[in-house]
Formats: structure tokens, sequence, C-alpha cells
């Protein structure tokens, strides 16, 4: 039996693959570098985050996990990509589900990455890679909700 992932058009999986890429580069990669170029980026919602050059500790970090910060670009992936799912057989709903899930887990994988290195200072081995599981399972419900017709929020 192929993989849930291969249901989907080879083209469609490829674009969906670049549009996580690009949340990744676009929202998560400047974090990595911000103990030497600080932080300039921009929420969901246009809003600024800056910090200057310093370690992802403190407000950071806090900003990267307890601020309703990458939740709001998964949420719009989910909204936009399962628009016209219900119209779709049962087996692409799967596939798309799949490779939409895929996607939000590598988003937290790399914030979690990022973190691990960035965190103390950049000396990773001293602390424990940062929990992503309730936050994984709280996007593929909201994605869930989506794939239903019934997206909310879902931080």
């Amino acid at each position: 039996m192929p993989s849930l992932s291969r249901q989907l058009d080879p083209a469609e999986r490829r674009r969906l693959d670049e549009r996580f890429s690009r949340l990744i580069w676009d929202q998560v990669r400047p974090w990595a570098y911000m103990d030497t170029d600080g932080l300039e980026l921009r929420r969901f919602d246009g809003s600024p985050i800056s910090f200057a050059p310093a370690s992802l500790d403190g407000a950071p970090r806090q900003t990267l996990w307890h601020s309703n910060y990458i939740e709001p670009f998964l949420e719009a992936i989910c909204r936009e990509e399962t628009r016209d799912a219900a119209s779709r057989p049962a087996r692409e709903r799967a596939a798309l589900r799949h490779a939409l899930a895929a996607g939000i887990l590598r988003v937290y994988l790399t914030m979690q990455e990022v973190d691990w290195h960035m965190h103390g200072d950049g000396v990773a081995g001293h602390h424990l890679k940062q929990e992503i599981e309730a936050d994984v399972a709280r996007m593929v419900a909201y994605l869930d909700g989506c794939l239903a017709g019934s997206a909310a929020r879902a931080a």
C-alpha cells in the first residue's frame, strides 16, 4: 500500500512542502542568528518583534514559545489548504491531513532545535529540549477542525 503522502498530486505535495519551508525560513530561522544579528520579525498580524543581539533566554524565548507567535501562521496554512477538503475523496483528505500534520511537526521540530542550540548562550548540552508534544497536538486538532469544516483558534 503506498504511503498517504503519495496520494497527493506531486505538485501539491511539493507546494505544501515549500509553504512550510518558507514559513521556517522566514519566521523560525532568524531566531538562530539572534545572538549575533538580533531579531527583526513581524508577527502574523504585522506587529513587530525586535530584540537586540543576545542569547535566546528570557523575553525572546518567552516570545518564541509562549506568545502565540507561530500558531497564527500555522492556522492560516491549515485554513487555506483545507478550504476545499470536503469535496475531496476520503483518501485524498487523509493524505492532505498527513502532509499538513507533517509540516506542522517539522515547524515545531525546527523551533525546538533552534531553541536548544541558542538557549543558554549557545551551550545546549546543559538543558533539555523544549517539549513540543502539546503544541503539535493542539495544532493537529486545529487541522482536524479545519478538515471537518469547523476551524476556530488553536491557541
